[in-house]
């Protein structure tokens, strides 16, 4: 094939030297050369070699890796290092055995699917369900019998897939192909997932090679993820907690699955609480042989570094619903010290509850921030009914030469999270029947609240820092922001004007100059619903001409409300005759 290629390529170089080349020939030639690598590639293609595994080279009589994409097939992802003590060998691995000293040679020996592992000159090895360290000290031992004076290694070249299963609490019941690397949790995740934390009622499979559709049996009854069963070959078992890996981080909680095993998922039996200093409070499943250590650390630990005060546990008395409460430590005056150390191995049962109490301000550093024309923005550390408004700014760095006191404000923070019932009354009625059944006092209520900027404290930064007024320099708390805004030097004229936009500020002016400077009413402005927005405040106030406008202030006209002629006349014609219709009845009835 190579000479006949070789030939044609020759031929057409003479052909070439005397005179042009044909494109025909061009496309000829590739085609040729592209039937060749076909061929090559089905000479060289190994039986087998589309398996994840090892193919024997029938020209060489030698075990290889497949090349290429095989290659990627083989990479399997690992958490960490094999430990040689703890991976089992089985059908499916490649061990490789180096030998080197006064002579060189390797072998590839893929374990077959009788556990054997078969070395040329050596020896065949029964090898599955052994550990990798067992491994190599068998075969070591006797490939040192056969070829001394030379340095012998064994080593894992690749990993193996077999066969596990999933049963009981998960999506989808089965058996998988894995690796020796897949934990628990990775199999019960390839499973679908427990059956609790099924979303949706329906689910797309493909039966057939066709898409069906077919409907979820969602089971609501708790799943448990602390006690899910891990069952060997030959009956032994080991109970895996989730939970705990979760919380913990602890892997050995999440073990590895071995060629075989059964990982059955059942329902939660019971439950356990904790509350108070815990990072993450509420129930928790139970499982025999808890502690409130064990509980602790389900809860992700304590949250804080106060010292305990209280620990209480609540219990059911014994086949009754009366419960008892057992004091585990008190140190509320803080003399005796409790220490987390002297209950964490008090044992728990069932419906167990566990109160973990710590000072709520232990050492708590209250923060103010300020922000926006100050020398040095930021948070700063205060002291609460001490530190007050020009403390925080003079702890700032002072206002720069750019502050507008009229746009100020103290939002306090810890305010704007407290509910009004009165106005989540209101806005409750207005979302079900909507404005008609209110008051007047109560649209106004609404209308003010809506208005209304939740949190902010009334302080008048222009009387606080040009007029020395003390009432206004009120103390601080923690979650408090002071906002001080650029100096503006215009005034925003928006809606139905001919020029609207911002137009510079003069001092002593009015709205009638503005309007004039932005061009006057447009055809459809609404005049009578005209209002100046004040900057120092947000109040609306009714436009007039003759009203004097400071600096950041804004002139607002809304457009008129088009009346739809149709739809106006046919309302008045209903009402006529709904007015007509109850004179007659009236009549008729004298």
């Amino acid at each position: 094939m190579v000479t006949r290629i070789l030939g044609l390529a020759l031929a057409l170089m003479l052909h070439g030297l005397a005179g042009p080349a044909h494109t025909q020939d061009d496309e000829e030639l590739q085609r040729l050369v592209q039937e060749s690598e076909q061929e090559e590639a089905e000479l060289q293609r190994i039986p087998g070699a589309d398996l994840p595994g090892l193919a024997q080279d029938l020209v060489a009589g030698k075990v290889r890796l497949p090349t290429g994409e095989e290659v990627e097939k083989l990479r399997i992802s690992q958490d960490r290092e094999i430990d040689p003590a703890t991976y089992f060998v089985g059908p499916g691995d490649i061990l490789q055995l180096y030998i080197w000293g006064e002579f060189d040679r390797s072998y590839l020996v893929q374990v077959d699917p009788v556990g054997i592992a078969l070395i040329p000159t050596v020896g065949a090895f029964p090898v599955s369900g052994l550990s990798l360290a067992e491994t190599e000290s068998l075969i070591l031992e006797a490939a040192r019998a056969k070829y001394t004076g030379v340095e012998i290694t064994l080593t894992l070249a690749s990993m193996r897939f077999f066969t596990a299963y999933v049963t009981g609490a998960v999506l989808n019941e089965g058996s998988y192909t894995i690796h020796p690397t897949t934990r628990v949790s990775d199999l019960i995740e390839r499973a679908g997932g427990f059956t609790d934390d099924i979303r949706g009622t329906t689910i797309e499979d493909d039966i057939g090679g066709r898409k069906v559709t077919r409907v979820r049996q969602i089971i609501e009854r708790p799943t448990s993820r602390r006690a899910i069963r891990l069952i060997h070959r030959g009956g032994a078992q080991e109970m895996v907690d989730l939970d705990m890996f979760h919380s913990t981080g602890d892997v050995t909680h999440n073990p590895y699955v071995r060629m075989g095993d059964v990982v059955h998922v059942d329902y939660r039996k019971a439950k356990m609480f904790a509350f108070g200093a815990v990072n993450q409070e509420g129930e928790k499943e139970y499982r025999p042989g808890d502690t409130i250590g064990s509980l602790v650390d389900l809860a992700k630990g304590l949250n804080r570094d106060a010292p305990l005060a209280r620990v209480e546990l609540w219990r059911f008395k014994e086949g009754t619903e009366e419960i008892e409460v057992i004091e585990l430590g008190n140190d509320e005056d803080g003399t005796k010290g409790l220490s987390f150390e002297d209950f964490r191995h008090f044992s728990l049962q069932p419906n167990d509850m566990v109160f973990i109490r710590a000072p709520a301000q232990w050492q708590h550093m209250p923060t103010a921030m300020v922000y926006g024309e100050v020398k040095y923005r930021g948070r700063y550390r205060i002291s609460p009914e001490i530190t007050r408004v020009k403390d925080l700014v003079e702890l700032a760095g002072g206002l720069t030469d750019q502050a507008s006191l009229i746009g100020a404000k103290l939002i306090r923070t810890r305010l704007r999270t407290q509910i009004d019932p009165e106005l989540e009354r209101l806005q409750t009625l207005r979302r079900v029947t909507g404005l008609a059944d209110m008051s007047d006092e109560d649209r106004a209520y609404l209308r003010t609240k809506g208005r209304e900027e939740r949190g902010r404290a009334a302080v008048d930064f222009e009387r606080l820092f040009l007029g020395d007024d003390e009432d206004q320099n009120i103390p601080l708390e923690g979650g408090d922001v002071i906002y001080i805004p650029t100096r503006r030097r215009t005034i925003s004229v928006s809606g139905q004007v001919l020029k609207p936009g911002l137009i510079d500020y003069e001092e002593g002016r009015d709205v009638g100059y503005f309007l004039e400077k932005a061009g006057g009413y447009a055809y459809d402005a609404d005049r009578r619903a005209a209002r100046l927005i004040r900057a120092r405040t947000g109040i609306r106030e009714r436009l007039d001409d003759d009203l004097p406008v400071e600096a950041g202030d804004e002139i607002w006209v809304p457009q008129k409300e088009r009346v739809k002629l149709w739809e106006a006349t046919q309302s008045t014609m209903r009402t006529i005759a709904e007015t007509l219709t109850l004179v007659v009845l009236v009549r008729s009835l004298r």
